[in-house]
């Protein structure tokens, strides 16, 4: 048996003896009091000893991670704390000082990494115009209702919803949520500026977040591929085939450059961020690697790609970020490129973790089949804006650059 075998319920309760065992090496009581933050791939919880004092302990996923993955993300963290004004926690050393516990479950053949964090106060910032919590509400009034008629029904209403959205005009944000946005810019780029001077350690090992990482037969999303006909038609699947291929074609165009590709955070959505009225602590680097800076800007909109005042969005953002850094009008040309690889990372993830996400784990809701096939034909439709818009230009310009390429490497054997 392995932890995969398990229900959902064994994995909760697996995830939180692992905890339990852990918390000796630390030094904290067998009896203190631990309670589940949020499980989506990590479980993450609050430790309180007795003492007064707070501590995160992060229980990591397998087998995403390994050792020196996990060192290099807690030393590159390290270098922003001294390196930046930026607020992180600081990660708490074991009894003997190593900053990493292993815990062996033989049963399960597994050896699971645990670390600690000093715990930030604050609450996530919340966008007041946003209205994902909405779809939870939906889904816990029809839950009862069988898959077979809720499933389509939640399609058709992804349709709906875009159609409604290309004609809603302005947008709903106040003036403090365009300060969220204008911070999550300025944070972006203190961490981009801190990655163009990191040097890598010698035990350096992350996951890369370029092409493959996201359409990849071993892809940063459990491996899983959109081309799945309990979600998607083979025509949906054929419509993201042609926007994978634009996105392939814009990025060998837009290149890897040293001022575009480095050290990004990846997941720099305000649910990863906590604000105490002073000052925004920002969280979670567990997938932080190697990307483009841009990337970043994606991982900021995920799951609000569907709203009508994106663009509006994306410029507070911006201009958070030109505080800080300048870009040049290719950078922000590809944005939307980036936006799109992101929206069809995630929904591999969610058809990954279909039943195994927990309301209120940074998520707006349980995860359950109605809000993935939501989730999925909403991709479909930003798909086919994004292939009207970017596609056909650029197949020319890319067949155009290959040609050049191919000259150029030709030129020297011609007679």
């Amino acid at each position: 048996m392995t932890f995969d075998d398990l229900s959902f319920a064994e994995k909760l309760e697996h995830l939180e003896r692992v905890a339990h065992r852990a918390l000796p090496l630390w030094g904290f009581p067998k009896d203190s009091h631990i309670r589940l933050l949020n499980f989506t791939e990590n479980a993450t919880y609050l430790i309180e000893p007795g003492d007064g004092s707070k501590v995160i302990m992060r229980v990591h996923r397998l087998p995403y991670v390994s050792m020196d993955s996990i060192r290099t993300e807690l030393s590159w963290m390290k270098a922003l704390r001294e390196e930046t004004d930026l607020s992180l926690p600081e990660v708490i050393p074991m009894k003997d000082g190593n900053l990493i516990a292993t815990i062996a479950t033989e049963k399960l053949h597994e050896e699971r990494h645990v670390v600690c964090f000093t715990f930030a106060e604050g609450k996530p910032p919340v966008d007041s115009s946003d209205g994902n919590g909405d779809v939870g509400a939906m889904i816990a009034k029809i839950e009862k209702i069988p898959d077979s008629i809720t499933i389509p029904v939640f399609k058709g209403a992804a349709v709906l919803s875009d159609a409604i959205g290309l004609h809603q005009h302005g947008s709903r944000m106040q003036e403090a949520d365009r300060q969220v946005y204008r911070t999550v810019g300025s944070i972006m780029a203190k961490m981009h500026l801190q990655s163009l001077g990191w040097k890598k350690p010698e035990f350096y090992r992350r996951i890369t977040w370029d092409f493959d990482g996201t359409f990849g037969k071993k892809n940063n999303f459990y491996d899983v591929s959109y081309a799945d006909r309990k979600w998607l038609s083979a025509h949906d699947i054929d419509i993201l085939d042609r926007a994978r291929e634009t996105i392939r074609c814009r990025l060998a165009l837009y290149g890897e450059g040293r001022q575009r590709y480095g050290m990004i955070h990846s997941d720099l959505r305000t649910a990863n961020l906590l604000y105490d009225g002073k000052t925004m602590t920002v969280l979670d680097f567990d997938d932080c690697g190697m990307g483009w800076y841009m990337y970043d800007i994606a991982g900021a909109v995920a799951l609000m790609e569907h709203r009508s005042d994106l663009s509006e969005i994306v410029d507070e953002i911006l201009k958070g970020y030109e505080s800080i850094r300048p870009l040049d009008e290719a950078d922000k040309k590809e944005i939307p490129t980036f936006i799109m690889m992101r929206r069809i990372g995630m929904l591999q993830s969610l058809i990954c973790r279909i039943g195994c996400v927990m309301g209120g784990s940074g998520e707006a809701c349980e995860l359950t089949p109605e809000i993935l096939a939501f989730y999925a034909k909403g991709t479909v439709r930003l798909a086919e804006r994004y292939i009207e818009e970017y596609g056909e230009r650029v197949y020319k310009t890319y067949a155009i650059s290959a040609r050049q390429r191919m000259q150029h490497v030709l030129t020297p054997y011609v007679i």
